[in-house]
């Protein structure tokens, strides 16, 4: 008999540990366990308690440089049939997803286009007209064009996460709640375990750490130092007006900088799209409310391009922070003192990405070879200057962290 996620037993040794009960840390987990390795997954609260939790949980693949389109292609299919691998529901909708560029950015709005069929990515070319006729509340007199990705959607975060989790739980991992993880241990450069804050050592000659935003610190003790800054971003749900009519898609809005999608029957999530420097925050705590001017704000930013959102009833938000790489995609690989590896800096990305990233890390532990997806993701890029580049631009050249 299985034990329930977050009540197992403590053991005393484990082929791997695993830090970090959000979406990436479980599905991680997860894939180890299915190649039958001995999984303990450690959180220090409880399953998706972090950025999992927060997340704005947007599925799509409307990204700019192959390797994102990739990866979130393969996640997309997964989430699809989610509970057909795991036995468990992530609440995954398909809603689709729109995004207009106005005339000076054509150019480069064809050439995204172009980039995602290349990817077999179904990119849906529409006028304005027609896509006032799919979404009859859009305000589209400033576009020239839009894009639509037909399978797009959400799923919740929270289902997706104890998805994983009691999967993992089923191929035999053991899943604890409320072990906050104080420090990775080494002898002579080679991991040995973590430590547990009240409970000691727990030995694994293999760690990997996705603990979200405390990543960094976790590496540090191990003097691992990480290029991920803090990045504050604040989501609002707004319920719509009753005449509205049926859930819009996911929209990306450039130029009014944010990003929207049903959340549910009634409501609408939004958020800020832009990665703004001068957001960057030391601190990465979050913030299970939002200062009413900001409310105001990305409701009166997103009733210019929903008019009829700005009779929106606000019905809470949160605040919390981005981990940020300098070319916004994540550090997948093995680093410092062998034995271990990090999953972080996914700068918006983590959930739409975390079955196939997921999956990747753990071939990349069982096996100890690098799958080549994961190349572009390895922590030497930055000192390498091989950043992940764009292969075709957003609207205008700009370079966002998109959730």
């Amino acid at each position: 008999m299985r034990d329930p996620v977050g009540s197992a037993r403590l053991p005393d040794t484990a082929d791997v540990v695993v830090v970090g009960g959000g979406c990436m840390g479980t599905s991680t987990a997860w894939h180890l366990a299915r190649r039958g390795l001995g999984v303990v997954l450690l959180e220090k609260s409880h399953v998706a308690a972090g950025a999992t939790g927060h997340s704005g949980a947007l599925v799509r693949q409307h990204y700019e440089a192959r390797i994102g389109i990739r990866l979130a292609k393969e996640s997309l299919a997964f989430f699809r049939r989610f509970k057909e691998e795991t036995g468990f529901s992530c609440d995954f909708r398909t809603t689709g997803f729109l995004s207009g560029t106005r005339e000076r950015d054509l150019p480069a709005f064809e050439a995204l286009i172009e980039l995602l069929r290349s990817e077999g990515v179904r990119a849906e070319r529409l006028t304005p007209s027609d896509a006032r006729t799919m979404e009859p509340q859009l305000e589209v007199s400033d576009y020239a064009a839009l894009v639509h990705d037909p399978d797009a959607g959400y799923a919740d975060p929270i289902a997706t996460a104890h998805g994983f989790a009691d999967a993992a739980t089923m191929e035999g991992a053991k899943v604890l709640h409320a072990h906050a993880v104080s420090s990775i241990a080494t002898r002579a450069r080679q991991v040995v375990g973590v430590k547990i804050r009240g409970a000691g050592l727990l030995s694994a000659e293999r760690v990997i750490i996705a603990a979200g935003n405390w990543t960094r610190d976790l590496a540090a003790t191990v003097r691992v130092r990480l290029p991920v800054r803090y990045v504050r971003g604040e989501v609002t749900i707004l319920r719509r007006p009753v005449d509205f009519g049926a859930p819009p898609r996911i929209h990306f809005d450039f130029y009014g900088n944010t990003y929207s999608r049903p959340e549910g029957e009634k409501d609408t999530l939004t958020g800020y799209m832009n990665t703004d420097p001068g957001k960057t925050t030391p601190r990465h705590e979050f913030a299970e409310s939002l200062p009413a001017a900001t409310v105001r704000d990305l409701r009166t930013r997103l009733s210019k391009r929903f008019p009829r959102m700005m009779d929106a009833q606000p019905r809470g938000g949160w605040s919390g922070a981005y981990d940020v790489t300098p070319d916004s995609y994540p550090i997948v690989d093995r680093i410092g003192p062998d034995g271990l590896f990090v999953a972080v800096g996914f700068s918006g990305h983590g959930f739409k990405l975390c079955p196939e990233i997921g999956r990747l890390l753990a071939e990349y532990v069982a096996t100890e070879k690098r799958p080549e997806p994961l190349v572009p993701l390895r922590a030497s890029r930055f000192e390498e200057k091989q950043l992940v580049r764009a292969d075709a631009p957003f609207p205008g050249g700009r370079r966002r962290r998109i959730p």
